[in-house]
């Protein structure tokens, strides 16, 4: 069997603490270069119900999806998921815990005997808890626990890209 990845991402633009307005979220160009590298295929999660563009707005919205332990829907599906044998997920850290829109995305996927590989940007948070809490999650997955967090602001950088593809190298891929 050929080891095949893909890289699945769910990430914000707009209005980011810390970072100001964008036009690509801070997970997402971490995937993309880590897709890059890994010469990957990439899914991202893109909310059916489009986030609000300023932070504060968002905020409450997700803020409001925690508390209802919702799973708001997403667009699109990934073809041929059960051709993938490594994922790399990442996803942003919004209020100490993976945004509710992850949650589906798990949710609606069979991770049985896949190999699970977390990144994550924050703001201060590091990982969350959050390795653990997949670990707990897709229990018939192996998930690595040295997942990779950045900040948001340095996922920007040059240095963001060099980090995550050490970090890729580092775990033998």
């Amino acid at each position: 069997m050929n080891h095949k990845s893909l890289v699945i991402f769910f990430s914000r633009p707009d209005e980011n603490y810390n970072v100001g307005d964008t036009k690509v979220g801070n997970t997402e160009i971490l995937a993309k270069n880590l897709a890059e590298y890994l010469s990957a295929d990439t899914f991202a999660i893109v909310p059916q119900e489009k986030y609000p563009a300023d932070y504060q707005s968002c905020v409450e919205k997700a803020t409001e999806e925690k508390d209802a332990d919702a799973r708001p829907a997403y667009i699109g599906e990934v073809e041929n998921f059960d051709d993938y044998d490594t994922i790399f997920l990442g996803y942003p850290i919004w209020w100490g815990d993976l945004p509710m829109i992850v949650y589906t995305f798990l949710e609606n996927h069979d991770f049985s005997g896949k190999t699970v590989i977390p990144f994550n940007t924050h703001e201060g948070s590091g990982n969350a808890g959050t390795f653990e809490a997949l670990k707990a999650k897709l229990s018939t997955a192996n998930v690595i626990g040295n997942g990779f967090n950045i900040s948001g602001i340095k996922a920007r950088e040059e240095e963001g890209k060099e980090k995550i593809t050490s970090w890729a190298k580092e775990l033998g891929y």
